[in-house]
């Protein structure tokens, strides 16, 4: 397979996966607005990692991991009740103010603590690895999973970028959300650890 063609193929899985609001799109977009754009990207390239992460996992162990899965009870429970309990922290968590001395550290660890415990994106990269490994013949160098993991890097981190960058535009507009965005963070949590104890 023509290298080139992967990095598009992986930026374009990852934007799919990443487009919809979300845990970490909602908190960039919140972060913007209140912190700055230079915050939000720093939280963006946390996630980012993370992602790359759970797409490299998938692509090279995607078998092992869905058997895992599918073998342990203990993960049937655990992927349902993180985002559920995220989502209680959010819709508890009172509205925060603008902090003149946000780290880059700090929102960087937190972009990576926020995809980790989006599991549902973990099940995203199983479900996309599956269906690539269907349809296309993936030889796996070290180069080749060294681009698709800068295409993981683009997609995640352009469709964040988009956030932080047209956060003020939305916001603004929608006041509804910046006044309750922890609990609309909450809110999404918790519908996605219902779907996901109705599927397990």
């Amino acid at each position: 397979m023509d290298l080139i063609i992967l990095i598009f193929i992986a930026v374009f899985i990852t934007i799919i996966g990443a487009l919809p609001l979300g845990l970490v799109n909602l908190s960039v977009l919140d972060t913007s607005y209140r912190e700055g754009t230079a915050p939000a990207m720093s939280l963006s390239y946390g996630a980012a990692v993370v992602e790359i992460a759970f797409g490299l996992a998938a692509l090279t162990a995607g078998g092992l991991i869905a058997q895992f899965i599918g073998s342990n009870r203990v993960f049937h429970y655990l992927v349902p009740a993180v985002p559920a309990v995220a989502g209680v922290f959010f819709l508890l968590k009172k509205g925060h103010k603008q902090s003149a001395d946000s780290g880059s550290k700090p929102c960087f660890l937190r972009g990576m603590v926020l995809n980790l415990i989006s599991i549902q994106v973990l099940l995203y990269w199983l479900f996309a690895t599956t269906y690539l490994h269907a349809v296309l013949e993936i030889e796996y160098t070290f180069f080749s999973i060294l681009l698709f993991a800068v295409g993981i890097w683009l997609g995640k981190m352009g469709v964040l970028w988009l956030y932080a960058a047209f956060s003020k535009k939305i916001l603004d507009r929608i006041g509804f959300v910046s006044r309750n965005i922890n609990r609309i963070i909450g809110v999404v949590l918790l519908l996605a650890a219902v779907v996901q104890f109705v599927k397990g």
